[in-house]
């Protein structure tokens, strides 16, 4: 790139950049952490369509102070690359509370089973203070303020000889036009292909990769209730329930790591229809049956049907998929639109695709095929 070309780059405001990423998500973000850190400070501008950074990375905050996970939660020791991303920047893991009775329930008129767990065998692990604190440290390792524009919601992509160009639709209205010389977009592939216009068109046997790659928590609810104490480890019970009936089918004791907060979140299975209030009252009389009058007392309950998130799943109900399908495709492995598009995010990803190792690995290949762009 000229002098000149370079300095127009440098500035935020421009609409030309090296690399325009689409998503503020966990791999976007993470690649936005690797190009400020290159040596040749390539410009770069990250696009994001909803109103706050983190996409499926979603941590809540209760009315009574607890922060509970609506979306990524768990960090496994096989992790190795998000595990050095955390040392280096320096955000801490705790270990998943598993100690005590975990509970089975097969029958909602049938008293649930459960066996004994010491917790000491389970490799499961969370971040303290919440998932969200990958992404604060995340956007504090370079100018997000400048770099991140939220309410920006890109609806078609072009690449010409020399550059491509991405054309948005902001949050007051308005529509413009940004060039850069490659666009990484880490939208799920099924939503980019259902919501976004590319030309040249990709050809058919690829559009329809894209369409059939599922979507990490594309199909998944999840709910969270609060406490004003733990009362399941009072009773020697892990707070962990696996449940056929539901509507929550998996669940785990999410109280915070500093001891100030009760929780328990998990998994559900619900008919989309109904309402929030139909939902916590599903929920409320799932818990009593499995732990007893003393769950009625619910401080406050929260849930995500990702289905229903419009810059996760596509709009419409985009057809159900087989989990991990077509994820780690040799498709994404290169970039494809003339060179100019790079097809990112954790369904990309070879290794672990569909968790957050995955969305990690997804942003170092990127940089790597960036390396050979700039």
């Amino acid at each position: 790139m000229s002098t000149d070309r370079r300095r127009m780059a440098d500035t935020v405001d421009s609409d030309l950049y090296d690399v325009i990423i689409l998503g503020a998500g966990l791999t976007g973000l993470g690649l936005a952490r690797l190009l400020s850190q290159h040596a040749k400070r390539p410009s770069f501008l990250v696009l994001e369509a909803r109103d706050r950074v983190g996409g499926r990375i979603h941590s809540v905050e209760t009315t009574d102070g607890a922060t509970v996970e609506m979306g990524a939660t768990w960090f496994f020791p096989p992790f190795r690359n998000m595990f050095k991303m955390l040392k280096d920047l320096k955000v801490e893991l705790g270990e998943q509370y598993l100690k005590g009775y975990v509970m089975y329930e097969s029958d909602p008129n049938s008293p649930p089973n459960k066996s004994y767990s010491t917790g000491d065998d389970e490799d499961m692990f969370r971040i303290k203070g919440g998932t969200k604190q990958v992404i604060t440290a995340l956007c504090s390792s370079f100018d997000h303020e400048a770099r991140v524009k939220l309410g920006h919601v890109v609806t078609s992509m072009s690449s010409e000889k020399d550059e491509a160009r991405v054309k948005v639709k902001t949050d007051n209205g308005s529509t413009k036009e940004l060039r850069c010389r490659v666009i990484v977009s880490t939208l799920p592939p099924q939503l980019l292909a259902h919501t976004v216009s590319m030309s040249p068109p990709l050809d058919e046997n690829s559009l329809n990769i894209l369409r059939t790659t599922h979507t990490w928590m594309g199909d998944a609810a999840k709910g969270a209730v609060t406490y004003t104490r733990p009362f399941w480890r009072d009773k020697e019970l892990a707070g962990a329930l696996y449940s056929r009936p539901g509507p929550l089918v998996q669940m785990y004791d999410q109280c915070g790591h500093d001891g100030k907060h009760a929780a328990m979140v998990g998994f559900m299975d619900v008919d989309e229809s109904m309402s929030p209030e139909q939902r916590r009252a599903a929920v409320k009389a799932q818990l009593v049956r499995v732990f007893g009058e003393a769950a009625a007392d619910i401080t406050d309950y929260r849930d995500t049907l990702w289905a229903q998130e419009r810059f996760t799943a596509p709009e419409g109900g985009a057809a159900r998929l087989r989990h991990h399908q077509n994820n780690g495709h040799a498709l994404y492995q290169k970039p494809v639109l003339g060179g100019r598009l790079i097809i990112a995010g954790t369904e990309t990803s070879p290794v672990s695709g569909g968790y957050m190792e995955g969305a990690v690995n997804s942003a170092n290949h990127v940089m790597s095929l960036i390396n050979n762009i700039i």
